[in-house]
């Protein structure tokens, strides 16, 4: 239930029925309208009902005759936005009404479970009534705001003080939260820390992050002061523990909470060589000059533990010999000193932040390319596919052909799985366009495995859902052509290139755009533009390959299309301020940060043979994505 809110405050909807069925609690009264005359509903158990027409937290049934009505009372004199998304929840249309007292402020039929969204500035008297309201025979979800403080949105890209570091997603089985562990800046305004410090927030719903604070054990401190915890596994035994670089050998950590950690090291006598050395330590082979970057995942079906690190091979270390190399342990937590080389990375960035994870019945050997990221600097996610049904030492990594799943935008990425679902994050530089360490999460991002064994990437369809808050516009008659024509609901190029822009100026949206690029066309996207700076989001054929690409001039990124002879296209754009998210055809995605700011010209554009439509929706913001 939500405390009583009083004064010039935020009032949803929400706010009066969430565990509360009170007429007039939080200012929100429950009634119907009958031949233009308001009475209130009576209280039926589980909501609200009269004349026919019934109320139940969100949703709002109408009758015939009989419309639904949610009525807020005015608290205070003041300018007040209201607000909302009604979408259809069952039958076939409504009418959606909001008034103020007598006046209509806006009018909507309401066809589909995207809805509108409507938005209006009032200003309010004290005892003034604004009702929300539903006619037909039909089921509105409608969680409609009045909001006193005219807060500004707040962007679904989080950050934190000081910015996010190099991260490493651990979700938790047992308390249904995400654990963002990842390494300071160095750069904070509050509380400083020093850099490559171990620092954590916490995610009750993947989109929310609240700090957390992590500790070692006073008694039993891990023998890394600084980076102790960072890519998280659970052990046989359901323990926490983590992993980190100790030049000669890789180090652990344990936890019961994944708050306090401590030093996971117990010595042993090793057989072989009668020499003392501690379990959870990965002892780098002999001709290794160091090594860095470990990961552990746990296979419960072999009992085995996977070290994966990057090693060096002379002095010269990043630029002499490198690569990936794999070293095993039992359920005694003893590791081999013998490694498997996996992968050579000589000549190359270093392949940072790897991973090994199994996801169906393939292992998968991810890592980020350092060069290849933004202006060159920490890379991008890259990964090979192992052989089904093999173990990670069978698999002759280096002859594996090398995909992506990100541009150069997102930096040092890993993979998480979350239930029986996997998801990406990483981090999207604190300034456009520019060499810098540390920045903003990227929205949560699905990846999934295909037929072919390749993965894929997309906004999960729960998401996707909940990201758009209604329709505010379509690319139809009001689109201003230029070296095109209108065909079937939508644009053809005509001309070498082309455009349609739409009117007027739009905050943070939601474009879907249905895009057709035979072979012969060589590009076609959205377009989305302030002032002189105009920010392409497209399909591009180039030297007989196709991309996805986010770019304005020479300032950009881009991720392969697998498959490039495909001619059509569905392609998603959440433009979230300075970030963009593309998202084609449910299977690749790419995001960016930008110099956009968030009032944008929306256009579609193309060369010719492409056709393209497209339909904006405004974009939730991280205050009313769960309404």
């Amino acid at each position: 239930m939500t405390p009583p809110v009083e004064g010039k405050s935020l009032y949803k909807a929400s706010y009066g029925y969430t565990l509360m069925q009170e007429q007039g609690y939080n200012g929100f009264y429950y009634r119907f309208r009958t031949n233009g005359i308001l009475s209130d509903m009576s209280e039926d158990g589980e909501g609200w009902q009269g004349g026919g027409a019934s109320m139940q937290e969100g949703v709002m049934r109408a009758a015939a005759g009989a419309d639904a009505v949610r009525s807020f009372l005015a608290p205070e004199d003041g300018i007040a936005r209201i607000s909302g998304n009604p979408r259809l929840f069952a039958g076939e249309r409504a009418r959606v009404i909001v008034m103020q007292g007598e006046s209509v402020l806006c009018e909507y039929e309401v066809t589909d479970a995207e809805g509108i969204y409507h938005t209006q500035e009032v200003t309010l008297k004290r005892g003034e009534e604004v009702h929300f309201i539903v006619s037909g025979e039909a089921e509105v979800y409608w969680n409609p705001t009045v909001d006193y403080t005219l807060a500004e949105e707040a962007l679904l890209h989080h950050t934190v003080d000081g910015y996010y570091g190099d991260v490493h997603p651990f979700y938790d089985e047992k308390t249904g939260k995400l654990y963002m562990y990842y390494l300071s800046t160095g750069m904070q305004e509050g509380k400083r820390y020093e850099q490559f410090s171990s620092l954590l927030t916490v995610s009750d719903d993947l989109v929310h992050y609240r700090d957390a604070e992590l500790k070692t054990d006073e008694k039993n401190p891990p023998e890394q002061e600084l980076y102790y915890a960072l890519g998280v596994y659970v052990d046989g035994e359901g323990r926490y523990r983590s992993s980190y670089g100790k030049g000669n050998y890789a180090g652990g950590s344990v936890s019961d909470d994944l708050l306090v950690w401590q030093n996971a090291a117990e010595p042993y006598i090793d057989e072989e060589d009668g020499l003392l050395k501690y379990t959870w330590r990965a002892y780098f082979d002999e001709g290794v000059w160091s090594g860095r970057d470990p990961d552990i995942t746990f296979d419960e079906e072999s009992g085995t533990y996977y070290c994966v690190v990057m090693n060096y091979y002379s002095s010269a270390e990043a630029n002499g010999e490198k690569g990936l190399a794999l070293y095993t342990a039992g359920e005694d937590g003893k590791f081999s000193t013998k490694a498997v080389r996996l992968a050579d990375f000589t000549g190359r960035g270093d392949p940072e932040c790897p991973q090994l994870k199994k996801i169906g019945n393939r292992w998968y050997l991810f890592y980020s390319v350092y060069g290849t990221g933004t202006a060159g600097n920490v890379g991008y996610l890259h990964y090979r596919v192992g052989d089904e049904g093999a173990a990670p030492q069978e698999v002759d990594w280096n002859s594996k052909e090398e995909h992506a799943l990100e541009g150069g935008d997102l930096h040092a990425a890993q993979v998480c799985r979350v239930g029986g679902m996997w998801y990406l994050y990483g981090w999207l530089n604190y300034r456009p366009h520019a060499n810098v360490w540390g920045g903003y999460l990227n929205l949560a991002r699905e990846v999934y495995q295909r037929e072919d064994g390749l993965l894929a990437t997309r906004c999960d369809e729960h998401l996707l859902s909940l990201l758009n808050r209604g329709h505010v516009a379509s690319f139809g008659e009001n689109a201003v052509l230029q070296g095109a024509e209108r065909r079937g609901g939508g644009f053809a190029v005509t001309s070498s290139s082309g455009s349609a822009v739409l009117e007027g100026t739009f905050g943070r949206s939601l474009i879907e755009a249905e895009i057709e690029l035979p072979l012969s066309a060589s590009y076609a996207g959205v377009t989305l533009s302030e002032g002189d700076t105009t920010y392409h989001v497209r399909l591009k054929r180039q030297n007989k390959e196709l991309y996805l690409c986010i770019e304005s001039g020479s300032a950009g990124c881009s991720i392969k299309v697998e498959d490039g002879d495909e001619t059509s296209f569905s392609l998603t754009v959440a433009a979230d301020g300075p970030f963009l998210e593309a998202y084609l055809n449910g299977e690749v995605t790419l995001s960016s940060h930008t110099a956009l700011t968030g009032s944008y010209t929306l256009g579609l554009a193309g060369s010719e043979g492409a056709a393209l439509s497209a339909e904006v929706y405004k974009l939730a913001d991280s205050n009313n994505i769960f309404d």
